[in-house]
């Protein structure tokens, strides 16, 4: 019999609450024996991540393009085509009329612009804009609207036009150019933008629009709520000290260095002062935030390995980002005659690093130098800023504080010497120093550098052979700081920068070149001065630059080391700065007569004949180009007559006779005595002979041979040839033949 049990209602509301409550435990039970979900750990280091969550302005399409003249081959469409290494120009010869019109049509989808920018070439000057209106017109307007009138003061810039309303509906825009370089007028590339949409309220963390440091109190939690990707990935690694100190910085203006070197006469310093140690490798998206600044800012990005030039972006405050279509290092390129400051984030890039004397010592070099992965590295000194190879610092530069210090030293001292410091004229940018590893070439000088072959960087890399053979670098900062062309006439282009040259190396406790350089048939650069070219010729008919040189080094020994006139270099420099530039060669070889003269308040008018300054002739030079040099019998007599006018005292001393070894004997005036000589076929011994200058072989009453040693060996010898011992008053005394 089956029984069948009835259950109550109760049963079932206990049945029930029973099932719930061991549901619930099983769930606690979940909740306490699961691990909550992991936080993700901080960052060790900085990786950039994707650069596309930071979005591009919106470059604007063109729908045509004209200009009012061009020349053939060099149309408008050249600005517009997206390669700045083909450009825009007007018609050669005398053929540009101004104004040059410009014209850009947009396609009629275009709702807004909100920029453009102007690049100039980079190959070279000729036909930069200067001066324009830029007219505009939108689809509502019957014709054009002036905009605005510009005068660019930095025409080598590129060029940022803001319309800070905004560009509605445009239908073209016309620039009217008035001033360009040379009566040219050249473009490289327009482009013109539309502003990304903005990611100003994920950068509302950081304290400045250069995203720099992250606002008091940031908590990790304000971090993980950041939504862009991008900056919140950026803005942990700042929170936690991993991103690298090179990505940002504080970076100064610095002056147009062309500016001073008007002004000076010489070519202008260096343009790479704000190094950033962001290395650019082809095709990075370049994230970098900037703070708000005065002026223009360009980002330059330099392949060493291709040449000193590279590729301009153009910044502004806050986000940017582009693209890069070389590799290299970048600068910042900030110039303005005012003082301003601006900190930069370089968020994408790679790190090269630098060295900065202000910053880092020897304890940091080595893992500076060690981890830079790009071939060249930038250091920074007061005055100087080497931009070397990176294997060869690593292997030749153990003291990196002494290498730069040297450097350093090297323009300083050229800079005191010429009278820029005295004249409040020093350079306010750096003197450029760069590895060249893609021409074949040596050393050279130009424009905003100086350059060297990899294969001399073992020796300029080593501080002990710089300082013992500084002639190189010495020698190439001289053609910068040449005066031109009061000091630096047709024929004296490798002759008074080694006045510099020489100015380092006997500074620097080294033999002067022009004394200690043996060249096998003369003892020195000296006696075949004598020899060939004292009392014998025109200056400028002579072709050894070094015997060229003689006659300058002279006035420094005499006037510096034997007179006490310290300033002597110095200002006659600065005359030839605030003189009128002399109209032809031959004119300004004989001004520098009157101006040596006039800074020493003394007639050196005999030193000057005796060297040829003053003889007449008309010379066919090449100097680096062909060219005239011609001194008339009246222009010489006119400067000697100037001269003669001043009443100024003869020197007292024939001191075209002063060489590097005789400095001692023109400072003391000892009395001169004679000796005799020993003769062997054609070489020669002078013994006994006290207190002289120099030597002279004689015949039949003609000067056939000058030397500034004891021993030497002349052309050829005669029985009836004489020999004089010459002292520093002029005295001559003959030697007893033996």
């Amino acid at each position: 019999m089956k029984i069948i049990t009835k259950k109550s209602p109760i049963f079932f509301m206990l049945f029930l609450l029973v099932s719930i409550s061991c549901s619930d435990k099983d769930e606690i039970e979940k909740e306490i024996t699961e691990p909550p979900i992991a936080k993700p750990e901080p960052p060790t280091e900085y990786d950039p991540g994707d650069a596309n969550k930071i979005a591009k302005d919106e470059k604007i399409s063109l729908e045509d393009a004209i200009a009012s003249q061009h020349q053939p081959g060099t149309d408008i469409q050249k600005s517009i085509d997206g390669d700045k290494s083909t450009i825009y120009h007007s018609p050669w010869g005398n053929g540009t009329e101004y104004p040059v019109e410009l014209e850009y049509f947009f396609t009629e989808d275009t709702e807004k612009i909100d920029y453009l920018i102007l690049y100039p070439r980079n190959d070279q000057s000729n036909g930069r804009i200067k001066k324009g209106i830029i007219h505009i017109q939108s689809r509502e307007d019957q014709e054009y609207q002036k905009y605005l009138e510009f005068d660019f003061d930095k025409p080598g810039n590129p060029k940022i036009i803001p319309f800070p309303e905004g560009f509605i509906n445009p239908k073209s825009l016309k620039i009217s150019v008035t001033e360009g370089i040379n009566d040219f007028v050249s473009l490289a590339e327009i482009e013109f933008y539309k502003k990304s949409a903005s990611v100003e309220e994920s950068l509302s963390i950081f304290e400045d629009k250069a995203a720099t440091k992250l606002k008091p109190g940031t908590s990790l939690e304000d971090i993980e709520a950041i939504e862009n990707e991008f900056i919140r990935n950026m803005a942990m690694a700042i929170h936690e000290d991993v991103y690298d100190e090179f990505r940002i910085g504080e970076f100064k203006s610095y002056p147009d260095p062309n500016i001073i070197a008007t002004e000076n006469k010489t070519v202008p310093y260096g343009l790479y002062d704000n190094v950033t140690g962001i290395q650019v490798p082809w095709g990075t998206e370049m994230v970098v935030f900037m703070d708000d600044f005065e002026g223009e800012i360009v980002l330059r990005v330099v392949n060493h390995n291709q040449g000193f030039g590279g590729e301009d972006h153009v910044l502004q405050p806050g986000v940017n980002r582009f693209k890069v279509t070389t590799e290299g290092l970048a600068y910042l390129i900030y110039q303005d005659e005012q003082d301003h400051t601006v900190k930069a984030n370089f968020a994408t890039g790679k790190i090269n690093g630098y060295f900065d004397i202000a910053k880092h010592t020897n304890a940091d070099w080595q893992e500076l130098v060690g981890n830079a992965g790009y071939s060249h590295f930038d250091i920074l000194g007061e005055f100087a800023h080497l931009t070397f190879t990176t294997d060869d610092l690593r292997q030749n530069t153990n003291d990196v504080e002494e290498l730069i210090g040297l450097y350093d030293e090297l323009v300083d001292m050229e800079q005191d010497f010429m009278g820029l410091y005295k004249y409040d004229r020093a350079n306010k940018t750096r003197m450029y120093f760069r590895t060249n590893t893609h021409q074949d070439m040596y050393m050279f000088a130009t424009s905003y550098r100086t350059e060297y072959a990899k294969g001399t960087m073992g020796a300029l890399t080593n501080p002990q052979t710089l300082k013992s053979s500084p002639w190189g670098p010495a020698h190439e900062v001289g053609h910068v700081n040449q005066t031109r062309p009061g000091l630096k006439w047709l024929g004296m282009t490798e002759v008074t920068n080694n006045i510099h040259s020489l100015y380092v190396q006997t500074s620097w406790g080294n033999g002067a070149r022009i004394d200690v350089e043996d060249l096998g048939k003369y003892n020195n650069r000296y006696e075949k001065g004598f020899t060939n070219l004292l009392n014998q010729k025109a200056h400028a008919e002579e072709g050894d630059v070094f015997v060229k040189l003689i006659p300058f080094w002279q006035l420094q020994l005499y006037m510096d080391n034997v007179r006490g006139q310290k300033d002597f270099y110095k200002d006659v420099y600065e005359m030839v700065r605030v003189e009128e530039n002399q109209p032809n060669p031959g004119a300004s070889q004989v001004e520098f007569v009157k101006i040596a003269s006039d800074v020493a308040k003394l007639d050196l008018t005999e030193f000057f004949k005796a060297w040829g300054f003053l003889t007449p002739g008309s010379f066919d030079l090449d100097d680096y180009g062909q060219g005239n040099l011609t001194v008339t019998q009246q222009m010489a007599d006119d400067a000697i007559a100037y001269v003669k006018s001043k009443g100024y005292p003869e020197p007292g001393d024939a001191f075209q006779y002063i060489h590097d070894q005789s400095v001692s004997l023109y400072k003391s005036s000892s009395s001169l005595s004679s000796g005799s000589v020993s003769v062997s076929g054609t070489d020669i011994s002078i013994s006994g002979a006290g207190n002289a200058t120099v030597f002279q072989q004689e015949r039949d009453g003609a000067i056939l041979y000058v030397s500034p040693r004891t021993s030497f060996s002349v052309d050829s010898y005669d029985d009836e040839d004489k020999f004089y011992a010459v002292g520093v008053d002029g005295e001559r005394k003959e030697l007893q033949i033996n």
